[in-house]
């Protein structure tokens, strides 16, 4: 049973607070009671005592934590990120709590943190900053996945997080080269050491980090398909080799002669022996960054458009559907969870698939022969 008792402030004058206990508190053993003031009659005391006191039955009482986002975080960190993320992936994330959320938002109580206060972090960084909207994104999972812990421990009533729409990101157009860029920009490479990844790259669409983190005993050069087993991935200023992300982007990629051929070439002209097939002249893993440098310093001497080595695998994708091409084919030698995803990335280039087919169509419809597709 709850005490209701009076008091007297020296601003307001009378005032009413409550007590309850709380019951015998499991760690130490000893009995806890709540007071909560600040009730301008007692009838307000006695509605919110009778609340609390529904709470305490039906066990869905939490005390509300007076830690701030700061304190949360680093309790997140190590019972819940250091255990389910990946370390590049924990390695990103805290890359992105120290330098973005705890600045700006670390301070405040997480009690006190309101749907506004994000809504306002999330235009400064967008506005104020030029962050991306998809790196903004980042950040609104980020928060979720916190919160998501907050709510689960008790720390807080309300998940915040939920109130929060996340920002709608801007598709920027995609730029991939044509065949003749293609061709233009390997010329070029022919002879560099790195040759061999950009060729991986465009024909078979494999992820900068699958390519560097092939072995050749991911090849069977007699079934002609590669197995992309492992990814090269850097944390702490180092790189470690982990599996790719997700079940799809385990996976096997069929290849033809010509890449065999380079492949083969490639093994002849390694100085030293590695397991790796794209390697520095020592046989070390080659360096992610280093690799980007070397595409810019081609593209440049190619004299071709200037893309991102992540858009020679959106190159391999496009140039396939505009061939024709089935989009499960694709979305299966991309490794992309679902065929969905494809259809969403490269939806620009399904518009022109569609005029052979409405052409096939109406010629049907009138009689006409039709030259059935292949899937």
């Amino acid at each position: 049973m709850a005490s209701i008792q009076p008091y007297q402030t020296k601003k307001n004058g009378k005032k009413w607070l409550f007590k309850i206990d709380m019951g015998i508190d499991p760690i130490n053993q000893r009995r806890k009671t709540t007071t909560r003031r600040g009730f301008s009659t007692k009838k307000e005391a006695q509605i919110a005592a009778s609340e609390l006191e529904k709470e305490l039955r039906d066990k869905t009482y939490v005390r509300v934590t007076d830690q701030t986002l700061n304190q949360f975080i680093d309790e997140w960190i190590e019972s819940v990120a250091k255990n389910r993320m990946r370390p590049s992936t924990l390695n990103n994330r805290m890359g992105i709590i120290k330098s973005k959320i705890k600045p700006i938002l670390g301070h405040i109580k997480i009690k006190d943190i309101e749907p506004s206060t994000i809504q306002s972090f999330y235009n400064k960084l967008i506005n104020e900053e030029k962050l991306s909207t998809s790196y903004v994104r980042t950040i609104h999972n980020l928060l979720s996945s916190m919160f998501k812990y907050a709510i689960k421990w008790d720390k807080v009533k309300v998940n915040i997080m939920e109130k929060v729409d996340a920002p709608i990101p801007n598709h920027k157009q995609m730029k991939v080269w044509n065949k003749d860029e293609v061709s233009k920009f390997l010329d070029t490479t022919e002879d560099a050491p790195t040759h061999i990844a950009y060729v991986l790259a465009i024909y078979t669409g494999m992820r900068m980090g699958e390519i560097l983190g092939l072995r050749w005993k991911d090849i069977d050069f007699y079934n002609e398909t590669i197995h992309v087993i492992q990814t090269l991935v850097r944390v702490n200023g180092g790189f470690d080799f982990q599996e790719p992300k997700t079940k799809n982007s385990k996976r096997q990629i069929a290849i033809d002669d010509y890449v065999l051929n380079e492949l083969n070439k490639r093994k002849d002209q390694q100085k030293t022996k590695s397991e790796l097939v794209v390697t520095t002249d020592i046989g070390t893993p080659y360096s992610p960054r280093n690799l980007q440098r070397n595409f810019y310093r081609f593209m440049e001497k190619a004299e071709v458009t200037k893309i991102r080595f992540h858009d020679l695998r959106h190159t391999h994708a496009t140039l396939l559907l505009q061939l024709g091409e089935h989009p499960k084919v694709v979305s299966e030698r991309l490794g992309h969870s679902k065929i969905s995803v494809t259809l969403d990335t490269y939806s620009h280039v399904i518009p022109d698939m569609q005029k052979p087919t409405a052409k096939k169509f109406s010629n049907f419809l009138r009689g006409q022969n039709v030259v059935k597709s292949e899937i």
